[in-house]
């Protein structure tokens, strides 16, 4: 019998658990094989502003609009997200959630499966993404004021016929080059642009390129260097449209003079520092790469998750925060950076990842790359989630299970755990599938074992023993310590003809083990009694009693034997 010691660092162990589930600031909930939400942390009810985890998971679909912002019914799109984790084991995707209100609440989800019970569940995580959808509004309103202004400027807009020929202008673009004259416009036109443009393509080339593509496309927008007589450079915005003009198709250019928008992001910079304090007070490591895999910044967290001195040595020192080899057996530097080239080539990648200090301690983590714009490159984004704790909650899980349902001497089941999933497992049975059947099995002579070779021996026979019948049985026949020497099998969907031929087996490899203690051979044989459901006796006790009464025959019999 275990201590009360024992059970209180149990249920202590327990609610530690439940109180770093609950701290979690993100909703947790857990799914079920039949895609039926099962349990949720206190989050959960805080983010939907519901009463209690009952009202959560009773009224979960009604935490999302009917349909998804692409048109697709929620409740069917959660259930093949939640089928895709059971299948792969992982599934990422963004989520618009509503609380019973009708207020939106933007998500990140993330389905990952775990065993639980010898049975499948998924853990879902919900990251609410309105403090980010915010910021990012606050973006969007910004560069629409932008917008606004730009399209209050008046454009310098000229006429191109199909033989690339420059044939007219408004006034506009006289004033911004300072001309005398339309006609000195058009006739100059190739003068108002360097010779090369900052790609070093000749600009009479480029701008021919520029045009004829919009003649076949409809449209093109690019940057573009132009000039004023006296050489002052103007870096512009030209829009190519493609347009009926009568019967034929001319290319209307609007030039925007980008001089002063140039200027205000310059301005823009300073507002850029004050999204880099924000970005640094971040509780999430995050660092950018160039195309050529270089570490080109980052920000303090991750000097302060790596315990790095300064961020240059969090840059210079990167790749040797992660072991020579991934847990897959991949080499750490060639699968991150192709990693960083599938974010390059597909906007988005989020993965597992073991990461290190310098002293070798180990740093389990999520990361997650995303492509952004920046400037006139790309590059990407890496955020790394440190999940030591989630790693060691799981642990701590399965290890309370462990303590709870297995035999501490042979590591099989337990009694209790045996009664609970079998008696279950017998009830589900359909009447059209094949009967269920137990099988008790008990050591012949184990007294005289311990007698002769002493207790330790005793419990060594029991070990191998158990090794012996679990490598015989079917992933998902249920075998248990039953008490003492005496164990017991569920064999689930099986007519009594097969479980006997199981068990004559198990009898007949037994006999043939041999079963050693320091180096001397013991003479095992074990005696089987087996029973199976008919209409005469139809609940789980009573096959386990006529599987009881076939054991004894088997023992009064001569034991060595299976009876039924």
């Amino acid at each position: 019998m275990k201590s009360k010691n024992f059970y209180s660092l149990t249920d202590k162990a327990y609610g530690h658990t439940k109180i770093m589930l609950d701290a979690i600031p993100m909703c947790c909930l857990l799914w079920n094989e039949d895609f039926e939400p099962i349990d949720c942390n206190q989050k959960a009810i805080d983010i939907f502003g519901l009463s209690s985890k009952n009202e959560f998971l009773d009224r979960f679909f009604d935490l999302s609009p009917e349909h998804q912002p692409c048109g697709r019914r929620s409740r069917e799109t959660a259930r093949e997200y939640i089928k895709k984790a059971f299948e792969t084991g992982r599934a990422q995707f963004q989520w618009l959630h509503q609380k019973l209100d009708g207020e939106l609440i933007p998500s990140d989800v993330t389905l990952i499966r775990i065993k639980h019970d010898e049975r499948n569940i998924v853990s879902g995580y919900i990251y609410d993404l309105r403090k980010s959808e915010i910021a990012l509004s606050d973006i969007r309103k910004a560069n629409d004021r932008i917008k606004i202004m730009l399209d209050a400027t008046p454009l310098c807009c000229n006429l191109w016929d199909k033989d690339y020929n420059n044939i007219d202008c408004n006034q506009e673009a006289v004033n911004l080059f300072e001309l005398s004259s339309k006609r000195e416009y058009l006739d100059r036109f190739f003068d108002l642009s360097p010779e090369y443009q900052p790609c070093g393509t000749l600009s009479s080339e480029k701008a021919l390129a520029y045009i004829q593509q919009a003649f076949q496309t409809g449209r093109v927008r690019f940057e573009w260097m132009h000039q004023k007589l006296n050489g002052e450079p103007m870096p512009s915005e030209i829009t190519l449209v493609r347009v009926k003009y009568g019967e034929l198709y001319i290319v209307a250019g609007y030039t925007r003079d980008l001089r002063e928008l140039k200027a205000t992001l310059a301005e823009t910079r300073k507002a850029d520092e004050r999204t880099k304090i924000m970005l640094d007070a971040t509780p999430l490591c995050c660092s950018f790469w160039d195309e050529n895999y270089n570490n080109i910044d980052c920000n303090q967290e991750a000097v302060n998750l790596f315990e790095m001195p300064s961020r240059q040595e969090y840059l210079d020192r990167f790749f040797d925060l992660s072991p020579e080899y991934q847990p897959d057996g991949a080499l750490s530097i060639k699968k991150y950076k192709e990693k960083i080239k599938e974010a390059f080539e597909t906007g988005r990648v989020c993965f597992e990842w073991m990461c290190q200090k310098l002293d070798k301690e180990p740093i389990p983590s999520e990361i997650t790359l995303v492509r952004v714009k920046h400037g006139e490159k790309y590059i990407v984004a890496c955020y790394i989630r440190d999940l030591r704790e989630l790693k060691n909650t799981i642990v701590l899980l399965n290890n309370l299970e462990k303590i709870a349902f297995t035999d501490s001497l042979t590591g099989a089941y337990n009694r209790y755990y045996f009664i609970e999933n079998a008696k279950n497992a017998f009830l589900n049975t359909k009447e059209n599938e094949a009967d269920s059947c137990i099988i008790l099995l008990d050591l012949d002579h184990f007294k005289s074992i311990n007698d002769n070779y002493g207790h330790i021996a005793g419990d060594e026979v029991l070990r191998t023993l158990v090794k012996t019948v679990q490598g015989i049985l079917r992933p998902y026949d249920l075998f248990a310590r039953y008490g003492g020497e005496e164990f017991i099998i569920f064999i689930p969907k099986s007519p009594l003809s097969s479980a006997v031929r199981l068990a004559k087996r198990i009898r007949e490899v037994v006999a043939n083990t041999k079963f050693t203690y320091k180096s001397e051979v013991i003479t095992v044989t074990i005696s089987l009694g087996v029973a199976s459901r008919s209409e005469a006796n139809n609940s789980f006790e009573e096959v386990v009693y006529l599987a009881d009464k076939a054991l004894y025959r088997a023992k009064n019999n001569g034991r060595n034997r299976v009876e039924s």
